[in-house]
């Protein structure tokens, strides 16, 4: 099964995304498909030994949809044109509704227009021809959706608009066959302003989707667009897109470097704000590893090309970021099942209003006036746009602070979490662990180093370049072994070396009785040579400076903090002393953590696990919602739901602070919505009539599309109003 996210052109409500995703799940070898009109999308898993890209996007066309191809440019300039032609049009409308308006109403306000009654319905035709071009788009797609049986918003628009204009044409033919007065009931005026006032809306939904995916353009905008290269030794200038694995990029200070590399010369200060959220630059030397389009410092480098075009952290940050906001949160199953039968049941409402106020003894004129507003005022936009747009928002803003959530449901999920496990090493702590105290002679020293030398452990680490700085000499190796969660076997010159914890040294028999007790700060890591005791060098592990910080603003939300690690308790409850976490779980195997995170989700708790994405895979897969706190790298762990771009543990209360006022967005303008709907289709289908507010009937179409415009755009403006939100955990910048 694969994954693939495809954009899609021509969605303006709900129901059109209901639509798509039929279309798509008719294709054999679907099994999901979600499409999402804030990002304009459709994310779609599938079998790729049954169907393909071209077959999905068949299935999309016949549904009376495109699939836009040629990248996130392509998409941009689609959306900026249609935005034009939406402006065009809306501009053309009121060119002529407002005449329209003036021709059809000025006589009820005692202007004198010089016309009689049937030169006055030709004027009014006349007007209506340009009108009806300029929401031409309502028919195109209202009508064969509605033919189709999958009635959209469009579908509404040129259900009331053509009721309104044929009743304005029957009128004329009264006209026109002596019954002058008939020139009274045209309704010429309220299908010019209905499309007007809904192509407002329109405008200004479509220019605000615009600038909700502004987040993922700007950040791939950063990349540069050309770059300096040795070729035949000398510097050329290409397009960056050339660029190619192995070849050497010159980056002189305050360029940005143009894609991921290895710096191979000179050293300079890095600034990967863009990435990571972390104002502070990076300082980087022969070795490191730079990425595309951070900003180089003070210093000139050289670098060899390593990652290019979507194969850049850059690239997969975008890939990202648009997977989260091609999917759906859960919250939003609510709207999408109102929005489901929404339109059709509008549909029945206008139809049964139209009865009953016939056989309520009300002319054909009155009749259909309110069906026309019912079909009008109702907006299943409102709905469909109250969850993605939201969503949109909630990722680009997570973006800027180096946070990346996979998935809308995670965005969701962390507003929801009330426990947060953290990991220590690395997470709580710097994770560059170094030996301070030392209890051990120079060649039992030398003898640990050897057998740590093959393990990736931080503390294994932190023991070689202890060794190292005192210039002890590196001996040969004759055999490995880990013990996860333990240490390392080895054997060196004929002896087996044990270094590791204290559970290492009990499981084979090793007694440290002797042992002298290390400094409540530091984890013991003892060394046995032939099962004899033979030394322990005490290593710690500062924890990060703002790491207090986080903990006091989880601690503010009202969140239960745990720290669980494999270290000896000792060393952990010094840490949590220092750090303010609640509770400690100490002495743990990899396993642990995970069945931990289960005994919490059994108590009904909803959990997150912050760790590193690697030992921690299990448990943050288990959890609700699992972090990986990474350093651009770590972009590819799959077993989180959320990247954690830079090492500042403020990043965790900062995400769930994202997710709760994404949530609580996303429950506003659903309650617009829905609020909106129960409120004005009532009104629409004539509740004004019956309180005794006759005077209002003929304005109702009108005043329904100018509603039903206010709606849209109320709910677009709210979700818009999260891009000024600023986690309170990460205001006052970093230390």
């Amino acid at each position: 099964m694969i994954a693939r996210t495809l954009r899609v052109g021509g969605m303006t409500c709900s129901a059109c995304t209901g639509r798509v995703e039929s279309a798509i799940l008719s294709v054999d070898g679907v099994v999901s498909a979600e499409a999402n009109i804030g990002s304009g999308t459709a994310t779609v898993t599938f079998d790729e030994g049954v169907a393909d890209e071209a077959a999905i996007a068949a299935a999309i066309g016949s549904a009376g949809y495109t699939v836009i191809t040629g990248g996130r440019d392509e998409v941009s300039r689609r959306e900026e044109l249609d935005i034009e032609t939406r402006f065009r049009d809306l501009v053309l409308a009121a060119v002529f509704a407002i005449p329209l308006a003036i021709v059809s109403m000025g006589p009820m306000f005692g202007m004198d227009i010089p016309l009689g009654p049937l030169h006055m319905c030709i004027l009014q035709i006349a007007l209506c021809v340009p009108i009806l071009y300029a929401g031409r788009r309502f028919y195109r797609k209202g009508f064969p959706a509605l033919f189709s049986r999958n009635p959209t918003m469009d579908s509404l628009v040129a259900l009331g608009t053509s009721a309104a204009l044929c009743l304005g044409l029957y009128n004329t033919y009264l006209v026109a066959s002596g019954d002058l007065h008939a020139v009274h009931s045209l309704s010429f005026d309220s299908m010019g302003m209905i499309i007007t006032l809904v192509s407002v809306g329109k405008f200004l939904e479509a220019r605000s989707k615009h600038r909700t995916n502004e987040s993922l353009r700007g950040l791939l905008s950063m990349a540069p667009d050309e770059a300096t290269v040795i070729r035949d030794g000398r510097e050329v200038r290409i397009p960056a897109g050339e660029l190619v694995q192995g070849d050497t990029v010159v980056v002189r200070p305050g360029e940005r470097i143009p894609t991921d590399a290895t710096v191979t010369w000179g050293e300079s200060d890095v600034d990967e704000s863009m990435l990571t959220g972390e104002s502070m630059p990076v300082h980087k030397v022969p070795g490191d590893t730079v990425y595309g389009a951070t900003v180089n410092g003070s210093g000139s480098i050289r670098a060899n090309v390593e990652s290019v075009g979507e194969d850049t952290v850059l690239f997969q940050i975008a890939r990202m970021m648009e997977m989260a906001q091609g999917t759906k949160a859960p919250v939003a199953n609510i709207a999408d099942r109102v929005a489901s039968v929404f339109v059709p049941a509008v549909m029945l409402i206008a139809l049964a209003c139209l009865v009953g106020w016939a056989v309520a003894g009300r002319d054909l004129q009155f009749c259909l006036t309110i069906a026309i507003s019912v079909l009008v005022i109702s907006c299943p936009c409102a709905l469909g746009l109250a969850t993605p747009l939201a969503i949109v928002v909630g990722t680009g803003k997570g973006s800027q602070h180096g946070i990346l959530f996979k998935t809308a449901a995670s965005l969701e999920a962390a507003a929801r979490v009330d426990t947060v496990i953290l990991d220590k090493t690395g997470t709580v702590t710097t994770g560059v662990p170094e030996v301070t105290w030392v209890r051990a002679e120079d060649g039992t020293v030398a003898m640990a180093a050897a057998a740590e030398s093959a393990s990736e452990h931080p503390l294994g680490r932190a023991v070689v370049d202890y060794a190292g700085s005192k210039g002890l000499a590196v001996l040969d190796l004759d055999g490995f072994e880990s013990i996860t969660g333990q240490g390392v076997r080895a054997y060196i010159g004929g002896h087996r070396v044990l270094v590791g914890n204290p559970r290492l040294m009990d499981g084979e028999g090793v007694d440290i009785s002797c042992a002298e007790p290390v400094p409540d700060e530091c984890t013991a890591v003892h060394i046995a040579v032939d099962g004899v005791y033979a030394g322990t060098v005490g290593i710690s592990d500062p924890p990060r400076p703002e790491s207090p910080s986080a903990v006091a603003s989880l601690r503010r939300d009202g969140i239960r903090t745990m720290m669980v690690t494999g270290d000896r308790r000792e060393t952990a409850e010094s840490i949590a002393s220092r750090t303010g976490i609640d509770e400690v779980v100490a002495e743990t195997l990899p396993g642990d953590k995970l069945s931990k995170v289960k005994s919490l989700q059994v108590a009904q708790a909803r959990v997150a696990m912050v760790g590193d994405g690697i030992n921690d895979a299990p448990a943050l897969t288990q959890a609700d919602v699992g972090m990986a706190v990474g350093s651009g790298t770590d972009i590819a762990m799959e077993s989180a739901d959320i990247v954690l771009m830079n090492g500042d543990l403020r990043s965790v209360p900062a995400a769930l602070e994202i997710g709760r006022a994404t949530l609580r967005n996303i429950k506003q303008n659903l309650f617009f919505a829905f609020c909106y709907n129960t409120v004005c289709i009532p009104i629409a289908a004539g509740l004004p009539i019956l309180l005794g507010f006759e005077g209002l009937v003929m304005q109702m179409p009108m005043l329904s599309a100018a509603a039903m415009s206010l709606s849209s755009v109320s709910v677009v403006s709210n979700a818009l109003r999260l891009r000024g939100f600023e986690p309170l955990s990460l205001r006052g910048g970093r230390p």
